[in-house]
């Protein structure tokens, strides 16, 4: 029994030996992901948190869908969510496109807003439709003007 009780905290610290250096590798390769992330979502609660358009809801049913991507060092943040309005999606578009959620900070592009109903439909008029509600998807993409840090996403 006693070989066995100074074999175990050998084994013990060689793993530990071995699995640190690879952790703080690994953390030392995803910070600028995480740092991207936590810029994306800063980004996305400004968007959700703004005023959504008269007629209409804050963003409904699912959370807000984003990613992060690029090509040659330039990151691109892509966000997305549905909102129900009475609204044409023109106004929407409108609506959003007037909101100044990047204004101020360097690091970002003007937003780039597209909307569109649910399935690809042209919009209806509200006779048309028999109701006066639809979802709206809203597409937001702003460039990154920040250094990509690594971010293999923006690469």
């Amino acid at each position: 029994m006693s070989i066995a009780a100074s074999r175990s905290p050998r084994w013990l610290r060689r793993t530990v030996v071995v699995m640190v250096p690879l952790l703080l590798l690994y953390a030392l390769f995803k910070t600028p992901v995480w740092i991207h992330d936590h810029q994306l979502s800063q980004l996305v609660d400004r968007l959700v948190e703004y005023q959504p358009p008269p007629g209409g809801s804050r963003p409904a049913f699912y959370g807000p869908q984003s990613r992060v991507s690029g090509d040659s060092g330039d990151c691109t943040f892509h966000t997305r969510f549905d909102l129900v309005t009475d609204r044409p999606v023109d106004e929407v578009v409108k609506h959003y496109e007037a909101a100044k959620i990047a204004d101020g900070d360097e690091r970002y592009s003007e937003l780039s807003i597209g909307a569109w109903v649910q399935h690809g439909y042209q919009q209806p008029t509200r006779q048309e439709a028999g109701y006066e509600y639809q979802t709206v998807i809203v597409d937001v993409d702003i460039e990154y003007y920040g250094r990509p840090l690594w971010d293999p996403r923006c690469w």
